[in-house]
């Protein structure tokens, strides 16, 4: 269980990582997108125009990074689920191996 727990973590941490650095830079991008919209709000004409439309690329930026982060997060889930279930699966082969081997001694015990 220890060493599913482990592995586990340790996926989990990783795609942590990565999931952070998609949020961080999508809050950033939502920041520079209400700056601009604030300052757009004090221009006049073309632009007032140009600076909404700088703040929708921000924004639109903004959207793609928190889509970019779905995926470290799906990576995690599946990841971990595949080796909870190997790990789950190796525990169970080895278990049956020690009860084989100390059947067995016990056995070549009895014949002596």
């Amino acid at each position: 269980m220890a060493l599913r727990s482990l592995f586990t973590k340790g996926i989990a941490l990783t795609s942590a990582g990565r999931t952070g650095k998609h949020s961080r830079k999508a809050s950033s991008l939502a920041r520079q997108a209400m700056n601009t919209f604030r300052q757009a709000r004090s221009l006049k004409g073309d632009k007032k125009i140009d600076k909404m439309l700088d703040g929708l690329n921000y924004l639109s930026n903004s959207v793609l990074e928190v889509s970019d982060s779905i995926t470290p997060i799906s990576t995690m889930n599946a990841t971990s689920a595949l080796l909870a279930d190997n790990i789950q699966k190796m525990i169970n082969q080895s278990q049956l191996n020690i009860i084989s081997t100390l059947g067995n001694k016990k056995i070549k015990r009895a014949s002596k």
